[in-house]
C-alpha cells in the first residue's frame, strides 16, 4: 500500500499533460501545488489502474480523480464515465468541479448531475440536449434511469465510487452492486472511501481488479490545520453560548444539529438575534437547498445551520468555524463535520458543545479526544483538557462513612480515642447515664390520667350513681 511518506513531490505540470486542463486547474481554480492525494492517485489513474484510495475530507480527492478522468476523455481514451455519490449535495458539487476542470466556456465535453427530487423527464431532456460525457449520479436515481432504459451503459468505460463507505452506511450497497453488474464494458474502477467497512470491502474485492491501494492519511485523524475546542455548557445556557461564539467575529460558520427540529429552532434563534443565517436539511425542497448552498458559497449567507445531510460533500473554501451544537453519533461524523472548516490546508476552528448534565456526552467526547488532538483545550473544565471533564463518581462527591472494620482499626491505632459513642446517647453528658436499682420504673396506665386521679374519678362516679338510684 502506498502511503504519504513514500510520495515524491511533483507539480501539476508533471502530472497533467493536457494544456487546457492544466490552465483551468492553476489559473482558474487557483491550485498552486498538488495535494498528497492528488500526487498519489493521478499517475496510476492515467495508467489505467484500478484504485482504492483513503484520504481525509478536504484533501482535494475530487480533483484527484477528475483531472486525470477529464484528460482521458479529452484525449479520446475513454468515452464516458459514471461517478456515484451518496447524496445529491455531493453530486452537485462534483458536477460543478468537473465543469471547472473541463472548462465552463466549451460545449464539447459536459458533465450532468442526476439525483432525486427533480422530475425524471426533466433530467432526460437535459441528457438529450447536452449529451454528457460524465454522469454524476446518486444510486437511487441511477436505478431509475436504468429502469427506464434511457442510458447506454455500454458506453461507460470508467466508474468512480466516491465516499463508498458513506453509501454503504446509508444502505446503498445493493443498488451499487446492481449498477456495477450492468456496466458491460467498464474497464476501470476507482473507489474512494475514508474507511473500509465490510460492505465496501466486499465491493472492492468483487469489482476492482488488482487495485493499487493508497492511504494518504489515517482515517481517524482530523486535519492538522483544524483546531478543536470543547465547550462544557449547561443545557439552559446553550443558546446564549452559541450567540456568544458567533459574535466573536467569524465571517462564516457551519452549525450542526442532529435533528431537523433542532435545526429549525436554532435557525429561528439566529433570525431573532438578527444573525445572517440560512438552514439546510432534508425537510426543504431540492430547489431551496440548492439555492441555500449557492448563497452560502457566494457569501450572501454567512452562517448555515445544517443537519448531517451537509456534513459530507459540502465544500466551501472560506468556512473558518464549525460549531457542533449537538454531538454526532460517532467519531466518523465528528471528523467529517469538523472537516468542513480548514479546507485545502487553511486554518479552521471546530467547537463542540458538550452538555454538563449529559454524562454520556462527556464520556463520548473523552473517547473522541483519544483519537483527535484537541489543541484548543476544554472551556468550562480543568486545564488538562477533555479527560478532566469526566464527572466524579458518586462516592467521590460525598464522603462515605467508614465501615465497622475501619472504625475498629482506627480505634486500635489510636487507643486514646476510646470506643465510639452511640449515636442515641445524650451528647451533653460525658458519661453514660445509669439507672439506680432503687429507682422504680414508671408504670404507664392505658388512660391518659395518672393512677391517683383515676381512682378519685371512679369514686365520684360511684357516688353519683348511688344518688340517682335513691
Amino acid at each position: 500500500m502506498k502511503n504519504q511518506s513514500s510520495l515524491e513531490k511533483s507539480s501539476f505540470t508533471e502530472l497533467i499533460q493536457n494544456p487546457r486542463i492544466l490552465e483551468n486547474l492553476v489559473e482558474k481554480m487557483g491550485f498552486k501545488e498538488p495535494t498528497p492525494i492528488q500526487q498519489a492517485v493521478i499517475p496510476p489513474i492515467l495508467d489505467g489502474r484500478d484504485i482504492y484510495a483513503g484520504a481525509k475530507t478536504g484533501s482535494g480527492k475530487t480533483v484527484a480523480f477528475l483531472a486525470p478522468l477529464c484528460q482521458m476523455i479529452m484525449e479520446g481514451r475513454i468515452r464516458k464515465a459514471l461517478i456515484l455519490s451518496p447524496v445529491r449535495e455531493l453530486a452537485i458539487q462534483i458536477d460543478e468541479e468537473a465543469m471547472k476542470v473541463l472548462g465552463e466556456d466549451q460545449k464539447d465535453f459536459v458533465s450532468v448531475p442526476l439525483y432525486g427530487g427533480v422530475p425524471l423527464d426533466q433530467q432526460l431532456r437535459v441528457l438529450k440536449i447536452y449529451k454528457p460525457c460524465i454522469y454524476v449520479a446518486t444510486p437511487g436515481r441511477m436505478i431509475d434511469f436504468m429502469s427506464e432504459g434511457c442510458l447506454d451503459l455500454g458506453e461507460i468505460d470508467v466508474c468512480i465510487l466516491d465516499e463508498a463507505d458513506r453509501m454503504c452506511d446509508m444502505g446503498f450497497s445493493p443498488q451499487v452492486t446492481q449498477i456495477l453488474d450492468t456496466l458491460p464494458n467498464c474497464k476501470q474502477y476507482l473507489m474512494f472511501s475514508a474507511t473500509l467497512p465490510k460492505e465496501a470491502n466486499d465491493i472492492m474485492v468483487r469489482y476492482l481488479r488488482n487495485p493499487e491501494k493508497i492511504q494518504v492519511d489515517p482515517p481517524d485523524e482530523s486535519s492538522s490545520t483544524i483546531e478543536h475546542k470543547v465547550v462544557l455548557v449547561s443545557r439552559r445556557d446553550k443558546r446564549d453560548r452559541l450567540l456568544d461564539v458567533l459574535a466573536d467575529g467569524f465571517d462564516t460558520s457551519l452549525i450542526f444539529t442532529r435533528t431537523r427540529k433542532s435545526a429549525d429552532n436554532i435557525y429561528e434563534l439566529l433570525k431573532k438575534a438578527r444573525v445572517d443565517a440560512g438552514i439546510l436539511h432534508a425537510g426543504y425542497s431540492m430547489n431551496e437547498r440548492e439555492r441555500t448552498i449557492r448563497d452560502f458559497k457566494d457569501g450572501k449567507l454567512h452562517h448555515l445551520v445544517a443537519t448531517d445531510v451537509a456534513a459530507r460533500g459540502l465544500d466551501v473554501q472560506h468556512v473558518t468555524l464549525v460549531v457542533q451544537y449537538e454531538m454526532p453519533e460517532n467519531i466518523e461524523d465528528f471528523i467529517h463535520r469538523s472537516g468542513r472548516a480548514g479546507r485545502a490546508g487553511r486554518y479552521g476552528l471546530n467547537i463542540c458543545f458538550v452538555e454538563k448534565e449529559n454524562v454520556f456526552q462527556r464520556r463520548q467526547i473523552k473517547e473522541f479526544a483519544k483519537k483527535i488532538n484537541f489543541t484548543g483545550g476544554t472551556e468550562g473544565a480543568h486545564a488538562d483538557g477533555p479527560e478532566s471533564s469526566e464527572p466524579q463518581a458518586r462516592e467521590d462527591r460525598r464522603p462515605r462513612r467508614p465501615d465497622r472494620n475501619q472504625r475498629q482499626t482506627r480505634e486500635n491505632q489510636d487507643p486514646s480515642r476510646g470506643p465510639r459513642k452511640s449515636r442515641n446517647r445524650n451528647r451533653n453528658s460525658e458519661r453514660p447515664r445509669q439507672r439506680s436499682e432503687a429507682q422504680p420504673r414508671k408504670q404507664h396506665v392505658a388512660t391518659n390520667a395518672t393512677p391517683a386521679k383515676a381512682g378519685s374519678l371512679m369514686g365520684r362516679l360511684k357516688k353519683a350513681i348511688k344518688k340517682i338510684i335513691k
